[in-house]
């Protein structure tokens, strides 16, 4: 059966129409075309170069819009009010002094540092059992502090010492401790 030229291209353009743009499910279409390339002759079909092939301009499926039926709630908690201690660290370790009068390693300090905010004021604690805020004394919101390390234990036994920073005033009270440890390695000069 033959069909006529220009029943071929009415049907090759339909199917490209419902095609959407010549691309089924997102896949190219053909490289040659079914549609003959001279009017007169339906038996020879002009095959179609890449370069000459054209890209649809839109995509062949449609967008559909969602409108939300609630409302969203944020991805992000608010940032808490009132003091925070941000750090409280110790940043050079202490050390026990050792050796002879002759060859001495003198004892290192300990060094701690913090930072707090939203609170009017700080204060620091060197071993307190009973808790109370600033038995040191007040001190900034944000600074380092250096303390001579007791080695008076034992030699061989590990001295510990407990510090804590408070947060004073701005809200309810905020407090970290630390405890730190050295070594006795002698009973000091000769």
């Amino acid at each position: 059966m033959k069909l006529h030229p220009t029943a071929l291209v009415v049907a090759a353009t339909v199917m490209a129409g419902l095609t959407g743009c010549g691309a089924i499910d997102g896949t190219a279409a053909p490289t040659t075309s079914s549609v003959p390339a001279g009017m007169g002759s339906p038996e020879k079909a002009a095959p179609v170069s890449a370069a000459k092939k054209k890209t649809p301009k839109h995509e062949s499926t449609p967008k559909h819009e969602s409108t939300p039926t609630h409302e969203s709630t944020p991805t992000h908690a608010p940032k808490p009010h009132g003091p925070r201690i941000v750090s409280f660290k110790v940043v050079q370790k202490p050390k026990c002094a050792e050796g002879t009068a002759v060859f001495r390693a003198e004892a290192v300090p300990l060094i701690i540092k913090w930072k707090i905010t939203g609170a009017d004021s700080a204060a620091l604690s060197v071993d307190d059992p009973t808790g109370t805020p600033g038995t040191y004394g007040p001190v900034e919101l944000h600074g380092t502090q250096e303390f001579t390390f007791s080695c008076g234990g034992a030699v061989g036994s590990t001295e510990t010492h407990t510090y804590a920073i408070y947060t004073v005033g701005g809200g309810t009270q905020k407090h970290k401790t630390l405890k730190v440890s050295a070594k006795v390695l002698d009973k000091g000069k000769l």
